[in-house]
C-alpha cells in the first residue's frame, strides 16, 4: 500500500512539472470585432449642370448631416470633415457616358480604367461655400470659409492644387450644428476668341486675385463634356 501511494505521488509531480513546459507552446484565440458604422450621410445626388453657356452663374447644393448612429452615440460629439476636387474620368462617349475612377500617384492624376480619359477640368470653376447658419457654436457656424470660383490653374490638375483648394466642415452634436448644406456654383468658362468683352470683369467680380487669361479655355474644348469629382473624408 505505501509503495503504491508513492507512485502515484510520483506521477502527479511529472504531470505539474510538465505544465508549464506545454504552456509556453499553447494557443489562445482572442476574438476581436467592430461594428462600422458611417460619421455621417451625405445627400449628394450626381450635380449635373447640363448645358451650360459662357459666363453663365448656376448653384446646385448638398447636404452633409451626422448619422442616427453618430446621433445616438454617448461617446461621439464632434465630427471633422474635408471635401476635396479631383478630376474626372470617362469612356470617350458622348452618346453614353460612362464615367471611371482616378487614381494618384507621385502627385499625378490617372485613369484606373483601361481606354478611359480624364475630362476637361471643372474644378477651378466651381466655387464651394457652407450656407446653413445653424448651431450654436461660434456664431452659428464653423466651417472654412469655403473658396470662390477661378482656382488653380486648369492645365494640369494635380494632387497639390487638390490640397490648395479643399475645405473643411465640422458637425457638432452639442452645438445644435448637425447638417452642413453647401453650395456648388459653376461660373462657366468662355473659349479663346469667343470671350465676351467683359470678361475680365465677370471673372474679378467672383474672385479679384485671379488672372482672367488663366480661365479661358481653349478654343478645341468648345461643346465638350467637363468634369470634376469631389471627394469628401472624414479627418477627425
Amino acid at each position: 500500500m505505501k509503495r503504491r501511494l508513492i507512485v502515484a505521488f510520483g506521477i502527479f509531480g511529472v504531470a505539474l512539472a510538465a505544465v508549464p513546459l506545454f504552456s509556453a507552446y499553447e494557443a489562445h484565440v482572442i476574438n476581436v470585432t467592430a461594428q462600422i458604422e458611417n460619421g455621417c450621410l451625405v445627400r449628394i445626388p450626381d450635380i449635373d449642370f447640363g448645358t451650360t453657356f459662357p459666363q453663365e452663374k448656376l448653384d446646385k447644393t448638398f447636404n452633409v448631416e451626422l448619422s442616427g448612429t453618430f446621433l445616438a452615440s454617448d461617446e461621439m460629439d464632434a465630427l471633422e470633415y474635408r471635401i476635396q476636387q479631383k478630376p474626372k474620368c470617362w469612356n470617350g462617349n458622348e452618346e453614353n457616358p460612362v464615367f471611371g475612377v482616378v487614381a494618384e500617384e507621385n502627385g499625378v492624376f490617372s485613369c484606373v480604367d483601361a481606354g478611359f480619359t480624364i475630362l476637361p477640368v471643372l474644378c477651378p470653376y466651381l466655387s464651394k461655400h457652407e450656407i446653413t447658419a445653424d448651431g450654436s457654436d461660434n456664431g452659428g457656424e464653423n466651417d472654412s470659409a469655403g473658396i470662390p470660383a477661378f482656382h488653380g490653374l486648369p492645365v494640369v490638375w494635380d494632387l497639390p492644387k487638390t490640397l490648395a483648394t479643399e475645405v473643411t466642415g465640422r458637425l457638432i452634436k452639442s452645438a445644435d450644428d448637425l447638417l452642413d448644406t453647401w453650395n456648388i456654383d459653376l461660373k462657366v468658362p468662355c473659349f479663346s476668341r469667343h470671350c465676351a468683352q467683359d470678361w475680365e470683369d465677370f471673372v474679378h467680380s467672383v474672385n479679384a486675385d485671379a488672372n482672367p487669361a488663366d480661365y479661358i479655355q481653349p478654343l478645341e474644348n468648345e461643346h465638350k463634356l467637363f468634369g470634376c469629382d469631389f471627394w469628401l473624408g472624414i479627418t477627425a
